[in-house]
């Protein structure tokens, strides 16, 4: 029996023992249980994920998390944690099982290289999330640029009309529609209720989704509410800017696709020129 069918079922079994002390109900623990009569919720599924992420998160305090970009994107963060760690171990599992497929079969290998290629990857399935995480939120964070735009346009004619700063934020916020517009009304109506200004809640709502142009707009908005200044023409411009902005981004990512296609057509074309000198080089040099 081979080193790698050794390793692999050891991998194996670790992995369903983990999976099992994970699934099945432990003996109650009285911290827990005090816990959970604090928080009002029962164990589950989603508690004993967030239990590994908590476990993940207090082992690893060095582990970089996105707040901002799951904030944006209304993940969880214990959740996203609990991902990371079930994808790296899928990505340790699957060329172990691999190899021992192999070894049953009677295919013969060293265990360096199965060995090497879970470790490899494990990291690249850990690491997974982050980065359709941060494509995710980077598409969503122009999209809410985008209608921020918009947002600027419908404050500055509620001003042209005449409303104060706070009435035009809420206004405007009341006449647009999506989920951008959600999150500014949800974050002003928050606002409100705590009995802060308009424009605070705007600050932090740009401090959660990681937009700067909603900050800018909030602090073009206290200084509207609090010294009574005009803004109208800073809020055009504003808006223009951010129009300039979105249309150069737009322009260079397609010229990035543009030149992205080049690659796939010069494969085709180095395919088909070796389809037509095929004949002749297996005529000369091999028949």
């Amino acid at each position: 029996m081979s080193i790698g069918v050794v390793l692999a079922g050891a991998c194996a079994g670790l992995g369903c023992f983990l999976l099992v002390r994970e699934i099945v109900p432990a003996p109650p623990r009285l911290d827990e249980a005090l816990a959970r009569l604090a928080s009002g919720t029962a164990p589950d599924a989603a508690g004993v994920s967030r239990r590994l992420a908590r476990r993940v998160a207090a082992s690893a305090p060095w582990l970089p998390v996105p707040s901002a970009d799951l904030r944006l994107l209304g993940q969880d963060t214990e959740a996203w944690v609990a991902s990371k760690v079930a994808f790296g171990l899928v990505g340790l599992a699957v060329p172990a099982a691999l190899s021992a497929l192999l070894a049953l079969g009677g295919v013969r290998h060293g265990w360096t290289a199965p060995a090497a290629v879970s470790v490899a990857m494990g990291v690249a399935f850990f690491l997974a999330p982050d980065l359709v995480t941060r494509v995710n939120a980077a598409e969503k964070r122009a999209g809410f640029r985008h209608a921020l735009t918009s947002y600027l346009d419908l404050v500055a004619l509620e001003r042209s009309a005449g409303a104060g700063p706070t009435g035009a934020l809420e206004a405007a916020a009341d006449i647009g529609g999506g989920w951008a517009f959600e999150r500014i009304r949800a974050a002003l109506d928050q606002a409100r209720r705590a009995g802060s200004e308009p424009w605070a809640g705007l600050a932090q709502l740009a401090r959660e989704t990681g937009v700067s142009e909603l900050a800018d707009l909030a602090d073009i908005a206290g200084i509207a509410g609090q010294e009574g200044a005009k803004v109208l023409d800073t809020l055009m411009s504003r808006a223009a800017a951010m129009r300039s902005e979105a249309l150069a981004a737009d322009y260079a990512k397609a010229a990035s696709r543009t030149t992205t296609m080049v690659v796939p057509v010069a494969l085709l074309a180095t395919g088909f020129v070796l389809l037509l000198i095929f004949p002749d080089f297996y005529r000369v040099f091999i028949a």
